[in-house]
């Protein structure tokens, strides 16, 4: 039996999909970051959804084309970018490590 929380999740996941399009689009089109970031970004805008592009936009969209590292340098952007580095890097290891021999 379909409950209501089901339609919530549904749309929920669709909106994740979308915002992890649009974010994987626009880092491969506009951002001059190193690939790590790229996916990073796209990656916890997997696991955030809506609230990962919400984060992508404030703290990483290039606003004009030639101004991300002016864009990016309040202390709060980086620091949104390194925890976005670390939380990538730390579960696709645990993902991946648990598929490797001992």
């Amino acid at each position: 039996m379909i409950q209501p929380i089901d339609y919530f999740l549904a749309g929920w996941f669709a909106l994740a999909l979308a915002s992890a399009v649009y974010v994987g689009i626009d880092q491969y089109r506009h951002n001059p970051e190193p690939p790590v970031m790229k996916w990073g970004f796209i990656l916890v805008t997997i696991y955030m959804g809506p609230l990962g592009l919400l984060l992508y936009v404030l703290a990483d969209k290039e606003p004009r084309p030639g101004e991300h590292e002016q864009f990016i340098a309040p202390l709060w952007k980086q620091g949104a970018g390194s925890a976005i580095h670390c939380v990538t890097g730390r579960d696709l290891s645990c993902e991946c490590s648990q598929y490797l021999p001992a």
